[in-house]
């Protein structure tokens, strides 16, 4: 599919039920999504999610017409498509997403999410209004042809420290590896923000060693990097969970700071390992896109 194989070499530089085992994991804080939109976008949100239920695993999500394009996406899920939703252009359905966004949370892949999808003309700036408020739909125009933009909006199931139309979704690491959410009020610090997102790639490492810079990781010089820094990483798991149990903030921050500073050093060296100026352009483009809400900024 001329879509996935776009995603794919981007990456190379659930119902309501899904939602409460999320609000489960969103201790020390974790902020509600219907406190950032208005009761008209929350009754929107909702009818959404009813419309997917029974999509909520990926065996129906496939039965359904749906396909992976890629893996794991630390702060998006698994992207699931259906081509011919997409295929409609601005003629878009809101009960009818084009996207499903996976993640794991509880030990299993779970619907976390969905997103609206479709190719424009660039010289096209009209954007369909799906939800009350009217979110601003973002743009890849690199994973689109000539002339084009992947024009998308994702609408979040569970909590989201952005929103729920925000493109990135720092929780979903920490959910995948067992742990609550970080307390998203803290989250508008945006110091504090950067602390956790940092965070968040490094728990991504270890969630699914295979979600960033696979081929990369491959090298013997970076692996000599990568690995003891993972172990590191995994090390902290324990200290997070005790410190969200005890809801002690101090200890919580310190561990992710340690863990900010494994990652710092391992995308030190995958953009030390980029053989060219363009590879180095695009790891810190695609890492600099997952640890944002990247709203309507082009890519």
């Amino acid at each position: 599919m001329k879509y996935a194989q776009m995603l794919v070499i981007s990456a190379l530089i659930a119902p309501p039920l899904v939602a409460q085992d999320a609000h489960k994991h969103d201790g020390m804080a974790g902020m509600d999504r219907g406190s950032m939109v208005s009761l008209k976008a929350q009754r929107e949100i909702a009818s959404v999610e009813k419309s997917v239920e029974p999509l909520n695993s990926t065996d129906a999500a496939r039965a359904a017409g749906f396909h992976p394009v890629f893996g794991w996406i630390p702060t998006m899920g698994v992207h699931w498509v259906n081509t011919p939703r997409m295929a409609r252009g601005q003629q878009v359905d809101l009960k009818a997403p084009s996207n499903l966004m996976f993640s794991r949370i509880n030990g299993r892949d779970s619907l976390v999410g969905a997103a609206y999808a479709f190719y424009s003309p660039i010289t096209d700036s009209t954007r369909p209004s799906l939800f009350d408020g009217g979110p601003t739909w973002h743009e890849h125009t690199q994973l689109a042809p000539a002339g084009q933009t992947l024009v998308m909006l994702h609408v979040w199931f569970v909590p989201s420290p952005d929103g729920p139309f925000a493109g990135t979704n720092p929780n979903l690491p920490f959910w995948a590896l067992g742990l609550e959410a970080p307390d998203a009020a803290r989250m508008h610090d945006a110091a504090y923000a950067t602390r956790i997102r940092r965070a968040t790639l490094a728990l991504a490492e270890v969630a699914d060693s295979t979600s960033l810079f696979p081929s990369l990781a491959m090298r013997a010089d970076v692996r000599a990097v990568v690995v003891p820094r993972r172990d590191s990483i995994r090390a902290l798991i324990p200290e997070l969970r005790t410190a969200q149990a005890a809801r002690d903030a101090a200890r919580f921050d310190r561990a992710i700071d340690r863990a900010g500073a494994q990652w710092d050093t391992i995308y030190a060296s995958y953009v030390a390992s980029a053989r060219t100026a363009e590879g180095k352009r695009r790891i810190t483009e695609h890492v600099a896109m997952l640890m944002s809400d990247h709203g309507d900024h082009e890519h």
